[in-house]
């Protein structure tokens, strides 16, 4: 599976149903006190533990596929990794379909 982020294709691996759930899961639960508070609240230990795992998913060897990116990258190329498995679309006025 390809994706494009940071100015450059990567090679991942394709999402098994399981891991989709998984990740589905903590990525909503980071998002879970700005739904239920109508804020802009965000569980940033969600959001990274969900960044975490998508990489994990995506590379055999996340630390090497990284290797050379400053945490930004990563963390953009994480919320690729998981706008991708997750088939999230951005709308024009940056929200999520």
């Amino acid at each position: 599976m390809e994706i494009e982020a940071l100015k450059k294709k990567w090679d991942i691996n394709p999402i098994t149903f399981n891991d989709r759930r998984k990740l589905h899961a903590v990525h909503s639960q980071s998002y879970a006190p700005a739904v239920l508070n109508k804020s802009n609240e965000i569980d940033w230990d969600k959001y990274y533990a969900a960044i975490e795992l998508a990489l994990s998913i995506a590379f055999a060897e996340p630390e090497k596929a990284v290797d050379g990116l400053t945490d930004a990258e990563i963390d953009g190329l994480g919320q690729a990794i998981i706008q991708s498995y997750l088939f999230i679309e951005k709308k024009a006025n940056g929200g999520v379909v």
